[in-house]
């Protein structure tokens, strides 16, 4: 259906790209050729993007947002005296949320050392550090079990919901938040930024009733609703809370996911020109320029477009896991590292291009022309 490609980030990259594929039995959209679980293990605890230290461990503004309308959702379908745990927790934050509501028996968990020990130490947080599996043998089954943002990143979702098994009690509630795939066209992002270098599993509703009816989850209700991601961008996302225990249902064959998919990669087709008309100026002047922003957008514009060709002197980021490494052959720089330098700045996210603006007038106090790539 597509392919999506990356520049690789030296050794902490997950992988150089996908074929977007849809399943011929049951119409699941996700990424084919990946690399085994075991890399994927390594990279969110290694090279987690979810630490946010460049903000004390808070999450952005709009994603607390989305953990505040989470945990009312949450809270709207469990006792508050229900064990919960959290996976994926990041830096706790749902796990704070939850708390103002009245839950006490809170853990999260998450492969990330770094996160795990902002949540216990900023936040007072029960946590777990490992990636999802096997349940250690002294931690009890939980009454509810809450996936914000996993699905979409597990290369083997069926032994993934088995191990679940053993981590929800019968009956228990699961919470499920992934990005809506029926409704990718209709978001405001860079184009193909749901196709992120993590992201691997495009859901749409049918698609998760499908997975989760298989294992014996029963839908108690879902909501489909765009959620904002930054000033004047939203993403589509796709919330459903299920009971497990119930009888195990055959998939329905469903088409939604691939419709949602073609229509987004139309839509994204429309928004290329403007990323065109940057990069050509930029290699047609070879003004020397800085790159602000590593990730998504910025890979897959250096592995599909020529901004290889212009003259970037160097890249900058926030997350200090980049920092360091080498991207197309330049240095991952951080961002005080900055102090001092003139050259115009190419920031290359959409979702964060006003804080990182804020971030270089204010905090860094440069004057450095902006280039924005939207």
């Amino acid at each position: 259906m597509f392919r999506q490609r990356f520049q690789s980030l030296g050794a902490i990259s997950l992988m150089e790209g996908y074929d977007v594929v849809a399943c011929d039995r049951c119409g699941l959209v996700y990424a084919d050729r990946i690399p085994p679980s075991e890399r994927f293990e390594r990279y969110y605890a290694d090279a987690s993007k979810y630490e946010y230290s460049h903000r004390n461990g808070e999450q952005h503004s709009s994603e607390r947002e989305r953990v505040r309308r989470l945990a009312e959702r949450i809270a709207a379908h469990a006792g508050t005296s229900a064990r919960l745990l959290d996976v994926g927790s990041s830096t706790g934050e749902l796990l704070v949320a939850l708390r103002s509501h009245g839950f006490s028996n809170l853990t999260g968990l998450d492969p990330s050392r770094t996160c795990v020990q902002h949540a216990r130490t900023k936040y007072g947080l029960r946590m777990l550090h490992q990636a999802f599996g096997v349940k250690p043998v002294n931690v009890a089954s939980f009454d509810v079990v809450v996936l914000s943002a996993v699905l979409e990143h597990v290369p083997d979702l069926q032994s993934f919901l088995t191990l679940l098994d053993q981590w929800l009690v019968p009956g228990g509630v699961l919470v499920i938040e992934v990005p809506d795939a029926e409704h990718f066209a209709n978001g405001s992002n860079a184009p193909y930024q749901e196709f992120s270098i993590e992201h691997i599993n495009f859901f749409s509703r049918p698609a998760l009733d499908n997975l989760l009816g298989l294992h014996g989850y029963a839908r108690v209700t879902v909501f489909q609703e765009m959620c904002s991601i930054g000033r004047n961008l939203a993403s589509p996302v796709l919330t459903g809370i299920y009971r497990s225990g119930g009888r195990r249902s055959a998939f329905i064959r469903e088409t939604v996911s691939m419709s949602g998919v073609k229509a987004y990669l139309d839509a994204c087709l429309i928004k290329l020109d403007s990323e065109r008309e940057v990069i050509t100026g930029l290699v047609q002047t070879q003004v020397p320029v800085i790159v602000w922003g590593v990730g998504t957008l910025c890979q897959r514009l250096l592995s599909t477009t020529r901004l290889a060709d212009a003259n970037i002197v160097g890249f900058v980021d926030s997350n200090p896991h980049y920092q360091g490494t080498q991207l197309a052959g330049r240095h991952v720089l951080a961002p005080s590292d900055l102090t001092g330098r003139t050259e115009p700045i190419l920031i290359l996210s959409w979702g964060f291009f006003d804080e990182i603006r804020s971030q270089i007038r204010g905090e860094l106090k440069l004057d450095n022309e902006i280039i924005s790539i939207h």
